[in-house]
């Protein structure tokens, strides 16, 4: 497993090459979570993460109201499971609210820790079914990999970390996936991130992270002023980079926070 993550990382950068690209405008991601433990294995967890964008034409979740000032809000409810000291696993729940489409994600995740060195090293797979509004479900996979380094500062610690997932969309039905072109991987994120604790309960962990989406789009054909064709249409590949800054807020209660955990 640790040599499949390695080569994730070296070959996803690779196939972006040669795409036509354009640039969003930068998003702003702050994030709250609250972590319980339960029992001696388990963990429940709970997120609310806004989504705000510098252009604001894309925050229209509402007409009027606070609401107004966001792009996205999403809460998430999850259950993470230890099943030894290298194995995690569990499931969540997520609900997004945009102008349009409000969408359920329903997703079981499996985690691998281990060591690089003197760093740690994560590794996910994560499985989700995607419904959303007026629109055909689809299932989506996303795997992704973690280095990362826990430093002792005085009588504090800081975890500077970097991190590479790629998700690839399946679509379940073949008449609409036929006639769809898709590109194998359909999204990327690179994120680095600087999780500071102040204590064994309350950490804040400033991040940023360059989001890739990956799809085709149509370039219509030219006509000249006698409308005579110059040039035939023709479909193309684009990355759609999104550059984001994101905050997250995470406290825990009656469980220490753990590297290794997707809620650390």
């Amino acid at each position: 497993m640790r040599k499949l993550s390695l080569l994730l990382l070296l070959l996803l950068p690779l196939i972006t090459l040669g795409q036509s690209k354009v640039t969003a405008p930068t998003a702003i991601w702050p994030e709250w979570q609250v972590v319980y433990g339960v029992g001696d294995e388990g963990v429940l967890f709970f997120r609310n993460q806004y989504r705000i964008n510098t252009n604001g034409d894309y925050n229209d979740l509402k007409q009027s109201g606070v609401l107004s000032s966001f792009e996205r809000v999403e809460i998430s409810l999850g259950y993470e499971h230890t099943f030894t000291e290298h194995w995690r696993g569990g499931a969540i729940l997520r609900y997004a609210a945009e102008d349009f489409p409000k969408t359920m994600f329903y997703a079981l995740f499996l985690r691998h820790n281990g060591n690089l060195g003197s760093l740690y090293f994560n590794k996910q797979l994560l499985a989700e079914y995607v419904n959303q509004e007026e629109r055909d479900a689809f299932g989506r996979f996303r795997g992704m990999a973690e280095l990362g380094k826990r430093l002792p500062v005085k009588s504090k610690f800081i975890t500077p970390s970097i991190s590479y997932e790629g998700m690839v969309i399946s679509t379940f039905s073949k008449e609409n996936h036929s006639q769809t072109q898709e590109r194998t991987i359909d999204r990327t994120r690179f994120r680095l991130n600087v999780n500071y604790e102040f204590n064994d309960k309350l950490r804040i962990n400033p991040y940023f992270m360059r989001q890739t989406d990956y799809y085709y789009v149509l370039v219509p054909p030219v006509y000249d002023e006698q409308g005579k064709l110059v040039k035939d249409g023709y479909t193309t590949k684009r990355n759609r980079i999104s550059p984001v800054f994101g905050l997250e807020i995470k406290y825990n209660i009656n469980r220490s926070a753990q590297t290794a955990s997707i809620t650390y």
